[in-house]
């Protein structure tokens, strides 16, 4: 479905660029944090995003500052945290079935909003956000089509959507991988797949 390719591409590109600005306190007890450390991919599984952007990304935002990138700086100061669990695989996992079911019923009992919900068939697209306040703290992808592909990406902070997406919507894939280039160039250590043996 290229809706949900594109929209998760973005969501993806988002979270990537506003980098990981996690603070000293506990993520964990962050209303707009969705725990992802438990989703176990699979072994098979091909094409793996398990990105866990942390503190040490705090000066990046002061280099994007220092570089006259106003966009990206406050895109950084926006977030606290990114956590991207994305693969593909070849056949159904029934494992990732049941994680799919309980991040959505975790949303559910916390309150979330889904904002968008697209299903063709099997194939689930879904984005909530967790608001605190009418303040946006939290945003949810889920992405899953069975035996094909899935992807789990959580995003905690002070939240403008709208600002996110449109910042995501000037930059191409190039631009990111320049990014990325740039931040471990720089000493940070960013895993952007993971490599199978």
């Amino acid at each position: 479905m290229n809706t949900r390719r594109g929209l998760c591409s973005l969501v993806l590109l988002t979270a990537l660029l506003a980098g990981g600005m996690a603070v000293a306190d506990d993520l964990r007890k962050q209303p707009g944090y969705v725990d992802l450390e438990w989703i176990e991919i699979p072994d098979d599984a091909e094409e793996i995003r398990d990105i866990d952007l942390g503190p040490a990304l705090i000066s990046a935002a002061a280099n994007a500052e220092k570089r006259g990138e106003t966009e990206l700086y406050e895109a950084f100061q926006m977030i606290r945290s990114i956590r991207v669990v994305s693969f593909t695989m070849d056949d159904e996992e029934p494992e990732i079935d049941k994680a799919v079911d309980r991040i959505s019923r975790e949303l559910k009992k916390k309150d979330w909003r889904r904002l968008i919900y697209l299903r063709d068939d099997e194939e689930i697209v879904s984005v909530s956000t967790k608001s605190v306040d009418d303040e946006m703290v939290g945003l949810m992808v889920l992405a899953y089509e069975p035996g094909r592909e899935a992807s789990f990406v959580n995003v905690v902070g002070d939240l403008d959507l709208a600002y996110l997406l449109g910042m995501a919507g000037k930059l191409h894939g190039e631009s990111l991988d320049d990014f990325i280039d740039e931040l471990e160039d720089e000493g940070f250590d960013i895993q952007r797949n993971r490599d199978d043996d």
